[in-house]
């Protein structure tokens, strides 16, 4: 049997695994492998940078309409990068009903909107047992020799969710135990190392830099100049420390074979 060539991302938000992995994956495609993203929110929720907004300002619409167009732009970068998103569409534990912003619990506590309706969230989903089997079973059913994801030390809840969600993915499926589990920088907005784990895995994208950079620009509903800008920064940072001009910094996980997943 061949070895596998998948490079897997499981990334919470569209733009964050283009933010914070983009130039090893390309690194990895120019290299004869492919690439799988997992998106594992609706991405119902945030402001948008629209085409059309008066000068410039970033506009909240409603949470079917905002999926529409993160997802529109993760397909388009997706594309761009040869690769094939998965969409998982757990509801974001935020989301805007036309009036006011609404925060989603461990229950919801009002009637779903369209683009919410029928959708776990994901705040539900990370600590749901059936939930974190779809996850792990969906994880094998792809072979994967890598896997790339938040890191459980991001600020952003959602983030901490994921990781959380695919570190407990791995321990329910023995076939996974040997395959490579790697979590990212806790962003782009840390480009001084804050929270560093001690990155075990720091990867020259120097050569796929440029790419990376038009792989963010097609997210252009998040992408302002300030993001741009601490994605630059955050490469030159971790380049520095292997000295090369641009890297991308992992820390490779340790799997225990003791945990149980509470039922």
């Amino acid at each position: 049997m061949m070895p596998s060539r998948t490079l897997v991302a499981v990334a919470a938000h569209a733009d964050d695994f283009e933010l914070n992995a983009a130039g090893y994956a390309l690194r990895w495609i120019r290299d004869g492998g492919q690439v799988v993203i997992i998106m594992v929110t609706s991405n119902c929720s945030g402001p948008l940078l629209l085409p059309d907004a008066t000068d410039g300002q970033a506009v909240r619409l409603p949470p079917d309409q905002t999926s529409a167009v993160r997802h529109c732009e993760q397909d388009a970068a997706a594309a761009h990068l040869g690769a094939k998103v998965i969409y998982l569409n757990y509801s974001q534990r935020h989301y805007w009903n036309g009036h006011r912003q609404v925060t989603v619990g461990f229950e919801m506590t009002e009637p779903a909107p369209p683009g919410i309706a029928g959708r776990l969230p994901l705040i539900q989903a990370f600590r749901n047992r059936q939930e974190v089997q779809k996850l792990s079973d969906l994880l094998r059913s792809l072979s994967p020799a890598e896997v790339l994801t938040q890191t459980v030390i991001d600020l952003d809840p959602e983030h901490h969710m994921v990781a959380t969600m695919v570190w407990q993915a791995f321990m329910l499926e023995p076939a996974l135990h040997d395959v490579p589990l790697r979590f990212w920088s806790p962003g782009s907005s840390a480009p001084d190392g804050m929270f560093d784990p001690n990155y075990d895995y720091i990867v020259d994208i120097t050569d796929t830099y440029d790419t990376k950079v038009e792989l963010c620009h097609l997210h252009a509903s998040q992408m302002t100049p300030e993001r741009l800008t601490m994605v630059r920064d955050h490469a030159e940072h971790w380049g520095r420390r292997i000295g090369v001009r641009y890297a991308e910094p992992f820390k490779t996980a340790t799997l225990g074979r003791s945990y149980q997943l509470p039922t």
